[in-house]
């Protein structure tokens, strides 16, 4: 069963058409075993449980996402395209004779393109640096070897997103709320035990921007998918003093909270492709 809402502040956060805008994390219980093969081959898994915590937030003063991609440099000199082509001309055919051929069709195109010493002499300094370690040819002579450089894909990469709270109690319930928020952020990140060796994934975030007169998810900003809470830094003397409230907890008059949240899921081209939400920008 869902714990009751929490908010700040204690104001007009989404309540009516003069409601603010906000952003609304709800923590789920991590289900895991739930994984299917999309129509792309992608692995799909429902990991979002029952709802723990719903917690509404104001939105930041500063919005922003960052996506990548993993580009690495990668390079293929003639000697390793020449073993690469008849690798793959063996795996296709045997080492038959139009294996055999091929190598007598790279080693013609190569005298013709450099001559034979060059070929004699760029493999023999290339095993000889293989063998030493050292780069003779660039050491030696100034020349290397054409690395045909390219830049080339090698997978997705998932993004993190960083929220940070300033909250400070106008009054005792405020207070209460502050201090039930960060709690709530911590336990729900916490891992959980179980009465047996293991312990349970802590529960995840579903992070929505909400506007505040509709209730509806805000359509000018980022979407963002599930998420597991990495950090959660909290400063109780912000202001850079110790200051408190007189009252029976002596709660302080500022908290500072900081959030660092992964997302579970890398994003693909086909999650801007939403028809049951045109209207967003996308993730």
């Amino acid at each position: 069963m869902a714990n009751p809402p929490l908010r700040y502040p204690s104001g007009q956060l989404g309540q009516n058409k003069n409601g603010s805008d906000f952003i609304l994390f709800t923590s789920r219980q991590y289900e895991g075993g739930k994984v299917s093969v999309g129509k792309d081959f992608a692995l799909q898994s429902n990991r979002a449980g029952a709802v723990v915590d719903t917690i509404k937030l104001p939105i930041q003063s500063t919005i922003q996402d960052l996506n990548t991609c993993d580009w690495t440099e990668d390079r293929l000199n003639f000697i390793k395209a020449a073993a690469a082509d008849f690798g793959t001309k063996i795996q296709q055919q045997g080492l038959s004779e139009s294996s055999q051929t091929s190598i007598s069709n790279i080693t013609k195109a190569a005298q013709t393109a450099a001559g034979t010493g060059a070929i004699q002499k760029g493999v023999g300094t290339a095993l000889l640096e293989g063998a030493l370690n050292a780069n003779l040819r660039s050491r030696f002579s100034g020349e290397v070897m054409n690395p045909n450089l390219e830049l080339l894909f090698n997978g997705p990469m998932l993004r993190s997103f960083s929220f940070s709270f300033f909250m400070s109690a106008r009054d005792e319930d405020e207070a209460t709320q502050i201090k039930k928020i960060i709690k709530a952020f911590k336990k729900n990140m916490a891992p959980k035990t179980s009465e047996s060796l293991f312990l349970k994934a802590p529960n995840i975030f579903e992070i929505k921007y909400i506007n505040g007169s509709t209730g509806q998810e805000h359509q000018s900003l980022n979407k963002i998918k599930n998420c597991a809470l990495q950090s959660c830094n909290v400063t109780y003397t912000p202001g850079g003093t110790y200051s408190t409230f007189d009252d029976a907890a002596k709660t302080m008059t500022a908290y500072k909270m900081d959030l660092q949240f992964g997302e579970l899921d890398p994003i693909y081209d086909s999650d801007y492709d939403d028809p049951k939400k045109p209207h967003l920008i996308g993730f």
